[in-house]
């Protein structure tokens, strides 16, 4: 409560000097938002239930050091802020921190340390081994309630006409609001499916409670400031955010009525067939999705401009076709346990491929006045449901080792170097570009980073995710691993044939050769892998 009254005194003393207010009157509505896990936390003491109490404390302590590095960008640059709920500079004038941002960064500190105590207070709970049950299909709820939370939290808060007020996606903020933007996005569904994941169902409800607690305090205020500032556009970030608290709340009330103790009371692991039939209807829905973001028009320019996003669309085709096959594949009996290990790495050839397309989406609405089409659409939802086939497939690669491989994990040394050396190669094929040209600068993953470049870095760690874990798998999941490894690479050396010629004078990068040797070597280790017992 403390942590809670000086969050919401900070903006009302001023957080600069000279002073600013903020775009309207916002500090009652912060004091509600950092009241809600208080709030939560009594009320369940009342009703005799402490550990829901305290578990509702450690959602908003999970949050905290985001949020902390966010606001403190009102002590390195306050103009860069874009926080109409807590300051508006109209003016050009310098300004420097004042009292009220000690005092804003004090509650986030407290709010901090009442999570801590929440959890040295609670008695350890029995294990999930200890108590025989696994909570696979609220864990994938839950997972991609936290993905959503995530997207939502890295985007544009909102749009804006004030020169003085411009809001940026995490990817274009300043340093500290891009990191503090990064551990939120970590935060939320690590802090969600701790809770989630819990043996005791008092901490497993307290705890998504006080998540969505503390992911209001986030992604309201911008809400509001667009319903009452002039000049402030709706942004779908934080619309994202409101959905993910929606969810977590609503799944707050089935996990806590799992009750663990007793044999008849054990959550049943749901039906390996019915977790590959999800995640293939969601593989389906985003490589379709992908398809269409490929053929549908993308932006509406303005007459006198070109359409950038064409050349960088044409990767979705790929991507949306691999996924379509790889989730038709999950829905034949036969193939469906070969192809599931293989799914979750072949899951972020959609991202990859979606970067360019919404990089240059979002520069042309930023700078030309464009408007986006059904086609940006389509690309943003690929992304999502993508992550949500990456989720479930993973998920089903639990309950399926749970059910019937019982073989304790060993190194194979045979397969190990091999490996390594195709994660050097695939690597590099992300690492350096795969198209040059005259005056053209490609993004990367540590030169020129942009949107693009987000894309780039998580195929690079499906494909040395992929490598790094094939040694320690049983022969047939190696060889669906590195598969999958070896097809995100193929799209990125489809790249170069795919949109080269947008760039005159265009060549093959090193990275084309690179990622020609590690397909090669990924197959390669691929089939010895299959001849290792």
């Amino acid at each position: 409560m403390v942590g809670a009254l000086l969050v919401s005194l900070g903006p009302l003393l001023g957080l600069v000097d000279p002073g600013a207010p903020a775009a309207f009157p916002a500090w009652p509505m912060s004091l509600v938002l950092a009241l809600l896990a208080p709030a939560l936390a009594v009320l369940f003491t009342r009703r005799g239930r402490p550990t829901t109490a305290a578990a509702a404390l450690i959602g908003p302590a999970v949050l905290v050091p985001g949020r902390l590095l966010q606001d403190l960008q009102f002590v390195v640059d306050p103009s860069l802020a874009a926080r109409p709920d807590l300051l508006h500079i109209n003016t050009l004038d310098t300004y420097g921190p004042s009292i009220g941002v000690w005092l804003l960064l004090a509650g986030h500190i407290a709010v901090a340390g009442a999570g801590l105590l929440a959890v040295r207070g609670l008695e350890p709970a029995g294990s999930e081994a200890e108590s025989g049950a696994r909570r696979q299909g609220l864990l994938a709820l839950v997972f991609c309630a936290g993905v959503v939370a995530a997207v939502g939290v890295l985007m544009a808060p909102f749009g804006s006409d004030d020169p003085y007020l411009l809001p940026r996606s995490a990817v274009d903020s300043p340093v500290m609001v891009l990191v503090g933007s990064l551990l939120l996005a970590v935060g939320v569904p690590s802090a969600a499916g701790f809770a989630a994941g819990s043996s005791d169902p008092d901490f497993a409800r307290g705890g998504l409670l006080g998540v969505a607690a503390a992911l209001a305090g986030v992604v309201v205020p911008p809400l509001v400031a667009v319903a009452v500032v002039p000049g402030l556009h709706f942004g779908w970030g934080p619309a994202l955010g409101l959905v993910a608290i929606v969810a977590l709340a609503v799944l707050a009330v089935p996990a806590g009525r799992v009750h663990l103790g007793g044999q008849e009371d054990d959550l049943r692991l749901p039906a390996l067939t019915r977790l590959l039939a999800l995640t293939a209807g969601f593989a389906l829905v985003a490589g379709v999705l992908a398809i269409v973001a490929a053929i549908a028009p993308r932006l509406r320019m303005p007459f006198y401009l070109r359409d950038p996003s064409p050349y960088p669309a044409r990767l979705l085709w790929p991507a949306g076709l691999l996924l379509v096959l790889l989730g038709a594949g999950l829905l034949v009996r036969r193939v469906a346990p070969w192809l599931r290990p293989m799914l979750p790495v072949v899951c972020a050839v959609v991202p990859f491929a979606a970067a360019g397309v919404l990089d240059a989406v979002f520069t042309a609405l930023q700078v030309t006045g464009a408007q986006a089409g059904i086609g940006a659409w389509a690309a943003g939802f690929a992304v999502l449901f993508a992550v949500f086939a990456a989720v479930t497939a993973a998920l089903a690669g639990g309950v399926e080792r749970d059910d019937v491989d019982l073989t304790e994990i060993a190194m194979s040394r045979r397969v190990l170097v091999p490996a390594l050396l195709a994660l050097v190669l695939g690597a590099g094929a992300f690492a350096f570009p795969v198209v040059t040209g005259p005056g053209y600068t490609p993004p990367g993953v540590f030169a020129s980073f942009g949107t693009t470049s987000w894309g780039l870095v998580i195929a690079l760690l499906a494909v040395v995710g992929a490598a790094v874990l094939a040694p320690m798998c049983r022969p047939p999941r190696a060889v669906a691993l590195l598969c999958g490894a070896a097809l995100v690479v193929a799209v990125r050396v489809l790249e170069f044939p795919l949109t080269a010629g947008r760039i005159d004078g265009s060549a093959p990068g090193i990275g084309v050769w690179l990622g020609a040797a590690g397909i090669v070597a990924l197959l390669g280790t691929a089939a010895l892998a299959g001849r290792t017992r």
